[in-house]
């Protein structure tokens, strides 16, 4: 189809359901061979990992083309792991969220405290150990070490009443910290010292990769290994009081002076500059710079540790980073940019001017380097902490995002902006979604602050993922709506009735329509559809449950032409089996009396009743003829009845009033018509 001669130039891009794009032109996501080159740019695109799905026509530039937009290259709903894993952590909030009922729709918000944070840190590190070779293993170790970090910096304390003013809570806080660096360090300083033994480069740059770590213990124990007692030794005073850095900086300063630094091993020059407190010491023929090789966390680390004083606050150390990364300090940038894991490369990340704080302020972050930056700053950008490329290649995925900005929230950090909010709420709930975790999304909707649009996100997800199906999943996940996330019925009855009309089922779409509360609806299709079936098959009991569910005053006054359509299907119903009952046993006269005046009555509204088609106009006749003979039964029963020869019949002059207004077609007009002139020629017989 040629799009071009269809919408012309008003055609845009258009988003469906579960991630579904429709476009105009040639597929994004053609199956190509990415070069080397090119790999680094996918990294960013939205479509990464998506599949093409369907392409209507040719491949000209005026081809409609509908591609499906995945989250991630691996999710999808029969992923277990993935989907255990988003549900246990929904459920961490869930179990930690405060609700209240606004403008009819149910609001959650995080409970103010730490237990949550604590309940996050403990299942990422289960997550972590169980995860395997899962492809989502990078991006779950990530996660756990941001809960980790966040414990270091707003967790409980093992003193809980420091004043969170005092000197004492900042050494705590540091001490925290240090301990999350060592811990984020661990596995790569095994690594490299691994292959500096492999290699048989030496102990010194396996010491230096202990030192990064604070692991002073093995770095002194590796020095004594290889007879080098005087390194281990100043390795012992490494963390203690100034005068050991001040010693070693004059060290190294009469060495330069004197050119005996060439001589000195280089790694053995760094290690020194190290514990002397220097970053970057210039020797005679060379520039050492101690930070060369560190990622930006073992950067910091060795910042906190062996270059700012031991009174100094994590406030202090971050401070110190900033300069060294950015180049503000008077060795120029000599440290590792703070960036995620997915774009961190180790030693040749140091920034260039065009990547400068003050030049780019949208630099992408690590989450963890905006988490240090948040404490240290109270006004930092939630935005970019938030934001989902700092902790991932894949852009849609916001997972750590939403349930971080909970955590901040309930920490009282509550200056993300409206907009960025629902957002979020909005990004995260359609990625559940798209993992077939709908009812989840749910939840996470019902964070939108604003009434009239919470309202709305919670309708249009119920809508696109409600069934009409009874299997135990299916209700198991409408008792969570109910009983958990506090859902109206209601909301739950119109979703249901709109999936009954999309398929085509009058009956479940009436049904819900009743339930839902909107009984006028509920009336049209039941005439429409029901009703006429009904009558014409004698199947009165189950149009019967439908009417008398709009029977009561308070409903049957909001249903337009309630009168002239099921209140007659009501009442005819009713009659026939009151007749019924009274024929099986023996009626006094009052209660024929009483059913007397509503059979004549319905004789008069049944022409009322609107035909659509021709089916009603079959049960209008069948009814029709049904009332004519309730009126001779009646009749019957009150012994109004004539004998002639034997033979009874009721005169004409009680039934021909009510028989002509009967809708009858021509059949059972002439039948009719026949029994009355029979009757009216035995009167007349009888008379003479």
């Amino acid at each position: 189809m040629d799009a071009g001669c269809f919408m012309g130039r008003s055609f845009r891009v258009g988003w469906g359901p579960n991630g579904m794009l429709g476009h105009c032109g040639k597929p994004i996501l053609a199956q190509q061979e990415v070069t080397a080159d090119e790999k680094f740019k996918e990294t960013f695109s939205i479509l990464h990992g998506s599949k093409q799905q369907l392409k209507l026509g040719g491949s000209t530039d005026f081809t409609v083309t509908l591609e499906k937009v995945n989250v991630t290259p691996f999710a999808s709903e029969k992923d277990t792991i993935l989907s255990k894993n988003h549900a246990q952590a929904l459920e961490i909030q869930l179990d930690h969220s405060e609700h209240v009922v606004q403008g009819g729709c149910p609001m959650f918000a995080p409970r103010p405290g730490v237990e949550a944070l604590h309940q996050y840190a403990k299942q990422a590190a289960t997550e972590k150990e169980e995860i395997g070779t899962h492809p989502d293993a990078e991006t779950v170790e990530h996660t756990s070490l941001v809960w980790d970090l966040c414990v270091a910096l707003w967790g409980r304390l093992p003193e809980d009443d420091i004043d969170p003013n005092s000197y004492a809570y900042h050494m705590a806080r540091r001490e925290a910290v240090s301990r999350w660096l060592s811990c984020s360090a661990a596995q790569k300083i095994d690594k490299e010292v691994q292959e500096a033994k492999y290699k048989g480069n030496g102990p010194l740059g396996s010491i230096f990769s202990h030192l990064s770590g604070r692991q002073i213990s093995e770095a002194c124990t590796l020095a004594q290994e290889v007879r080098d007692h005087r390194m281990s030794l100043l390795l012992a005073q490494a963390v203690g009081n100034h005068m050991p850095r001040q010693m070693l900086k004059k060290q190294l300063g009469d060495w330069e002076e004197m050119k005996a630094d060439k001589f000195i091993h280089k790694d053995r020059v760094k290690i020194f500059s190290l514990l002397s407190g220097c970053p970057v010491w210039h020797t005679s023929e060379d520039r050492v710079n101690t930070c060369e090789g560190l990622d930006w966390k073992r950067a910091l680390a060795v910042h906190l540790w062996y270059m700012c004083p031991p009174s100094a606050t994590v406030s202090d150390a971050v401070e110190e980073y900033d300069r060294a990364f950015q180049g503000r300090s008077s060795f120029g940038p000599y440290a590792s940019a703070p960036l995620p894991p997915y774009l961190e490369n180790e030693g040749e990340n140091i920034l260039d001017e065009s990547e400068l704080e003050d030049a780019n302020p949208f630099a992408i972050r690590d989450t963890c380097y905006h988490l240090l930056k948040l404490y240290c700053n109270r006004s930092h950008p939630l935005e970019r902490t938030l934001a989902p490329t700092a902790s991932t290649a894949n852009q849609l995925d916001y997972r750590l995002s939403w349930h971080l900005s909970q955590v901040l929230m309930s920490l009282q950090y509550t200056y993300l902006s409206d907009y960025c909010q629902a957002s979020l709420h909005r990004n995260f709930a359609f990625q559940l979604e798209s993992l077939g975790l709908w009812e989840w999304a749910v939840f996470v909707t019902l964070h939108i602050e604003e009434d009239r649009r919470r309202e709305q996100a919670v309708r249009e997800i119920l809508s696109r993922h409600i069934t009409l199906s009874h299997k135990e999943a299916e209700t198991i996940k409408v008792q969570f709506l109910q009983e958990k996330l506090m859902i109206p019925a209601a909301w739950i009855h119109e979703a249901k009735a709109l999936k009954a009309r999309q398929e085509k089922q009058p009956h479940d779409e009436a049904w819900h329509l009743m339930k839902a509360g909107h009984w006028n609806q509920s009336h049209v299709i039941i005439l429409k559809h029901l009703a006429s079936e009904a009558i014409i098959n004698e199947n009165y009991e189950y149009l019967k449950q439908f009417l008398l569910e709009l029977f009561p005053a308070e409903r049957s006054s909001t249903i337009q032409d309630w009168a002239t359509g099921g209140r007659i299907f009501l009442d005819y119903i009713r009659i026939i089996e009151n007749l019924e009952e009274l024929k099986r046993g023996e009626p006094s006269a009052y209660e024929l009396e009483r059913l007397q005046p509503e059979v004549l009555s319905l004789c008069n509204r049944v022409g009322s009743l609107p035909c659509r088609n021709a089916k009603d106009r079959l049960c209008q006749s069948e009814m029709a003829k049904k009332v004519a003979n309730l009126m001779r039964t009646l009749l019957s029963l009150q012994n109004q009845c004539m004998t002639d020869k034997g033979r009874e019949y009721i005169p004409s002059r009680l039934l021909a009033p009510h028989i002509g207004k009967l809708p009858m077609p021509e059949d059972y007009g002439l039948q009719e018509l026949k029994e009355l002139t029979r009757s009216y020629m035995l009167e007349m017989t009888v008379g003479s």
